[in-house]
């Protein structure tokens, strides 16, 4: 974790401020004249969701070494790069934290995505699609762009996993703040 923070400590700076920006474009909108009925519930999704998507390419778009073209790896078998991590490392910290980190990495844009879509029906469906694709993008832009970043089919079924778990943690949600509103609704 420490060296995660060592390396991805400049991304937090970055995120306030476009946080922030976001925050005063949506103060904007929110006040403009004939727009009097919009609320602000309706938009924190959606500026969730954004946030989350910046923080994804900033962690995933930006080159290992700054200032320096580098050809990533390529693994487009599944499980083999996994596979190769566990097997063969002397610590199985690595391989852990990267499979971790992976799936961590996309929860938040699950939770926030399966938020802001506001049909019910296929709505864990079209939250792991819509992360799948946003990772499939992810790892297109890495191989096509020489930021010394591996492209993984690991990677893509890590993220979408996380996707898919941050859609599930949102109707856990769901189902809690209703449990929670209906028991104080009986209390009243």
């Amino acid at each position: 974790m420490i060296q995660l923070w060592r390396q991805f400590s400049w991304v937090i700076p970055i995120m306030a401020l476009v946080t922030a920006a976001l925050v005063m474009a949506v103060f904007v909108w929110k006040n403009r004249k004939g727009k009097e009925d919009a609320r602000w519930a309706d938009l924190i999704p959606v500026l969730f969701t954004l946030i989350s998507i910046g923080g994804i390419f900033l962690i995933t778009l930006s080159p290992l070494v700054p200032g320096v073209a580098l050809e990533g790896n390529t693994n487009f078998r599944p499980f083999d790069n996994l596979r190769l991590n566990l097997v063969y490392r002397t610590h199985l910290d690595i391989p852990i934290r990267n499979l971790l980190a992976n799936i961590v990495l996309f929860i938040p844009f699950g939770f926030f995505y399966s938020w802001w879509i506001r049909n019910r029906k296929w709505r864990l469906i079209k939250t792991t699609l819509a992360g799948s694709l946003l990772s499939v993008t992810v790892e297109v832009i890495q191989y096509l762009v020489p930021l010394g970043r591996s492209t993984d089919i690991d990677d893509w079924m890590m993220n979408t996993s996380g996707s898919l778990l941050g859609g599930l943690l949102f109707l856990l949600f769901i189902i809690v703040f209703k449990f929670y509103r209906r028991r104080n609704e009986n209390k009243s």
